[in-house]
């Protein structure tokens, strides 16, 4: 037995979940208890009238379809969904029939055979309207929430990718380094191979997660990143990191923080012959949370210009994709030259 999805039986859950959420099957019964108001306060001196009996019998038939559809999405066997479709249609089928059937009995003069179908079409027409609507915005809003889920799956994989791709090659370089302070008996290789065994604990734990990383765990990963730069880079990097801890529980994706710390070092510090400093800072503002990473390396002038970086870029992309236009980052110079990354994100 084939246990992929077919487009029916898609369809059918989709229905049923668009049905629960637009209020289908009397869920909202202000526009019903507003019907059996109007037409009980009115049936004394219009019932004679033809619109009147139109009136109610569209409106009987429609409120019999949509309680129908609502309890058959809320009730029916999930494990059948590509049975719900032809449901749906029969109850409208039977709604029409209902709405039909009131009009002829409460109407003053019998209608014609040809006047009877036309009647038909009309309720038929009228009840597939009222019921597409919701659904079709029911439809709409789930597939758009899927479209949604669908791209951060694709950029939780890319994150991966890229991780992927950057550990190892990182990882390979501090380990040449490790191995010639090994060989030259330097005083430098202890702190070195201490640096690399907590940023590869830090690094797994994050990875085993699955509810999400905090900025404190985000700050060991870059602490650990940067003591081994600054062993390889000698005096030419000096680095600290200014954050409350009280900040530290606050959540912030992976590999939002590194990507700042990586350009900085290498469009700003590497490159400078004399080196510099980087500092990072932390502060949240009402329910925004602002991380700044300033280098005092090369001028951002002489650096790569603001926006084509492609790490910068990439950063850019998966915050539009997680949080729109609530979230930014931005390059800029201080007073004294120094370079500074700001990245804004929503806090929940």
């Amino acid at each position: 037995m084939s246990l992929t999805p077919t487009p029916t039986t898609t369809l059918g859950h989709e229905l049923a979940q668009a049905a629960r959420d637009e209020g289908l099957g009397w869920q909202r019964r202000g526009p019903l208890l507003a019907g059996l108001l109007f037409f009980a306060t009115t049936a004394a001196w219009l019932r004679g009238e033809p619109g009147w009996a139109l009136s109610l019998g569209l409106w009987v038939g429609h409120a019999a379809s949509d309680g129908l559809c609502g309890a058959l999405a809320r009730h029916w066997r999930t494990d059948r969904p590509e049975v719900l479709p032809p449901l749906l249609l029969g109850a409208l089928l039977l709604g029409t029939l209902l709405g039909w059937a009131v009009e002829q009995a409460v109407r003053a003069t019998p209608f014609t055979p040809e006047a009877r179908l036309t009647r038909a079409w009309l309720h038929f027409a009228f009840g597939a309207v009222m019921l597409a609507w919701p659904l079709l915005l029911g439809l709409r809003r789930l597939r758009a929430v899927r479209r949604v889920e669908q791209e951060r799956a694709r950029l939780r994989a890319e994150l991966q990718m890229l991780q992927a791709q950057i550990e190892p090659h990182f990882l390979f370089n501090t380990l040449a380094t490790l191995r010639s302070f090994v060989r030259q008996g330097s005083a430098q290789a202890l702190p070195m191979l201490d640096a690399i065994s907590g940023l590869l604990e830090t690094s797994l734990d994050r990875v085993r997660q699955t509810d999400g990383t905090t900025l404190g765990q985000e700050l060991q990963v870059v602490s650990h990143y940067l003591a081994i730069l600054e062993l390889r880079l000698g005096e030419r990097l000096r680095w600290r990191i200014d954050v409350d801890p009280a900040l530290h529980a606050l959540p912030l994706p992976p590999l939002m923080l590194q990507p700042l710390v990586e350009n900085a070092l290498q469009h700003g510090i590497e490159p400078s012959e004399p080196g510099g400093e980087v500092e990072l800072q932390a502060r949240r503002a009402g329910r925004q949370l602002q991380l700044v990473v300033r280098n005092t390396g090369l001028p951002l002038a002489s650096s790569t210009p603001p926006g084509h970086g492609l790490a910068l870029a990439n950063l850019r992309q998966r915050l539009q994709a997680l949080h729109g236009d609530a979230a930014g980052l931005t390059l800029a110079s201080d007073a004294q030259g120094a370079t500074l990354a700001t990245l804004t994100l929503p806090l929940p």
